[in-house]
C-alpha cells in the first residue's frame, strides 16, 4: 500500500500579506541605504581635484595654480608634497564661476526647464535627468531637481527613501491639489551644494485619479497648466531646473512636458529601444495635436535633444541602430553618448552617479570615459540653455523704448 505524500495547504496573498510583503521590501532597503551611506544616513558631497577644477573652468592647471599663487581663487586643500589640491564641491563651483568665462542668467531672465524624458523603461532616464543638474551645478549654476516619477528613483539616489521618508505633502500634490500656489513648500536642500529639490513618492499616482476628474468637473480648469503656474515663481530663483518625468503618458507628464523649455530623450542603440523612441514621438505629437483642437493651446520647446544612452560598444547591433537613429532624428541627435560601463553600473548600485565619485578603484581610463561622456552631454545642453538666454536677452533689448535721439538744432 502506497502512503499519500504530505501536501502543504497552498497560501494565497491577500492584503495582509502584501502589505508585509511591502513593509519587509521597504524595511530592507531602507538598511541597505543606511549601510551603503554609513556613517551617516544621508549622501556626502564629493571632493573635486585641482585638475578637475581646471578642466571645468577651461584653463590650465598651470593656469589654476598661478591664481591661487595670486590669491585670486582659494588654495583649497593641499595633498601629499604640496603639489596636488583638492576642493569642495562648493570651493569647486565658485572657482568655476569666477573664471570659467561662462554665460550666466541676467536677472530678467528665467531658468530653463529641461524634461527628461521616454516611456520606455530601462533607458537610462532616472541617472540622466540626476547626472545632468549635477553637471550643471559643476558649471556655476543654480539647480532644481524635480521628480515626478512616482516609481521615484530620482529621490532614491538623492538618498531618502520614498516610502518611509516622503509624506504627500512633500511632494508636487499639494500643488496638483491646489492646495498651494507655487512650489517653494516642497524644495529641499541636498547633500549637494547648490543643487535643490523636490522629491517624489507613490502618492503621485494619485495625480492620474484627481486631474481628470477636476477636468471633468469643471471645464475652465486646465490641467495642463497645474505644474507650469506652480512652477513659474521658481524660475527667478534658479538658472536651471531639470525635471525626472513619469515613464508612461500620464497627466503630470503632459503637465510636466507643458512647463518645460527643452526636452531630453536617452536612447540606448537597441531594437526595441529605437521603435519605442518613434512611438514616443508618434504619441507625442498626436496629444499636442489633439489638445490643439480642443483647446487654444500654444507649445514649442526650445530645444529637444535626442541622446544615446547605456551604449554597448562591443555589441555587434550597436552601429546599426546607431545609424538607424542617426537617420531618424540628424537635427535632434547629440553627439554624445553615455556608455554601459563597470562605473556607472557600481555608481547606481550605491544610488551614485559618477559624479558622485570622489574616487574609483577601478581602471581610471574606465573612469574617465565615463566622466567624460556625462562631461560632453552637460556641454551640449548648456549651449542650449545659453542660446536661450540670449534669445530672451535680445527679445528684451528689442522690446525696451530707446529713448528719443536728439534732433541737431
Amino acid at each position: 500500500m502506497s502512503v499519500k505524500p504530505l501536501t502543504l495547504k497552498r497560501k494565497k496573498i491577500d492584503v495582509v500579506r502584501l502589505n508585509s510583503i511591502a513593509d519587509r521590501a521597504g524595511g530592507a532597503l531602507t538598511e541597505l541605504r543606511n549601510i551603503l551611506l554609513e556613517p551617516w544616513p544621508r549622501k556626502m558631497a564629493p571632493i573635486v581635484s585641482g585638475p578637475r577644477v581646471a578642466k571645468l573652468s577651461g584653463v590650465t592647471l598651470e593656469k589654476l595654480n598661478y591664481l591661487v599663487k595670486k590669491g585670486e581663487i582659494e588654495p583649497g586643500t593641499v595633498k601629499g608634497n604640496g603639489r596636488s589640491r583638492e576642493y569642495s564641491l562648493a570651493q569647486a563651483q565658485a572657482i568655476v564661476r569666477k573664471i570659467g568665462g561662462k554665460k550666466y542668467r541676467s536677472p530678467g531672465t528665467g531658468a530653463v526647464s529641461i524634461s527628461v524624458g521616454n516611456f520606455k523603461g530601462g533607458v537610462g532616464k532616472t541617472t540622466n535627468a540626476v547626472a545632468i543638474a549635477q553637471g550643471f551645478t559643476l558649471r556655476g549654476y543654480k539647480v532644481l531637481l524635480m521628480d515626478l516619477d512616482p516609481q521615484a528613483s530620482s529621490t532614491t539616489m538623492m538618498g531618502y527613501i520614498p516610502d518611509a521618508e516622503v509624506p504627500e505633502e512633500m511632494t508636487v500634490m499639494p500643488a496638483v491639489y491646489g492646495e498651494e500656489t507655487d512650489l517653494r513648500y516642497a524644495v529641499q536642500e541636498t547633500y549637494w551644494h547648490n543643487l535643490f529639490f523636490i522629491p517624489a513618492s507613490p502618492s503621485l499616482f494619485g495625480a492620474d485619479f484627481y486631474l481628470p476628474n477636476k477636468q471633468s468637473q469643471d471645464p475652465s480648469f486646465e490641467f495642463w497648466r497645474v505644474l507650469e503656474v506652480a512652477l513659474d515663481p521658481l524660475r527667478q530663483e534658479y538658472d536651471i531646473i531639470v525635471i525626472d518625468t513619469p515613464p508612461t503618458l500620464s497627466y503630470l507628464a503632459i503637465a510636466s512636458f507643458m512647463a518645460t523649455d527643452g526636452l531630453v530623450v536617452p536612447v540606448p542603440p537597441e531594437t526595441l529601444d529605437y521603435a519605442s523612441s518613434t512611438q514616443f514621438f508618434r504619441q507625442f505629437a498626436e496629444l499636442f495635436t489633439k489638445m490643439q483642437e480642443m483647446r487654444p493651446i500654444q507649445k514649442e520647446f526650445e530645444f529637444i535633444k535626442i541622446f544615446l544612452s547605456k551604449v554597448k560598444e562591443t555589441a555587434s547591433t550597436t552601429n546599426a541602430v546607431r545609424g538607424w537613429i542617426r537617420q531618424t532624428y540628424p537635427d535632434i541627435l547629440g553627439t554624445s553618448e553615455v556608455l554601459e560601463s563597470d562605473v556607472v553600473k557600481n555608481a547606481s548600485a550605491q544610488f551614485k552617479t559618477v559624479y558622485d565619485l570622489s574616487n574609483y578603484e577601478g581602471s581610471a581610463r574606465t573612469y574617465n570615459r565615463a566622466l567624460e561622456a556625462f562631461d560632453g552631454l552637460v556641454d551640449e545642453l548648456e549651449e542650449e540653455v545659453t542660446a536661450v538666454w540670449e534669445s530672451a536677452d535680445e527679445d528684451t533689448e528689442a522690446s525696451e523704448p530707446k529713448e528719443p535721439t536728439a534732433v541737431p538744432e
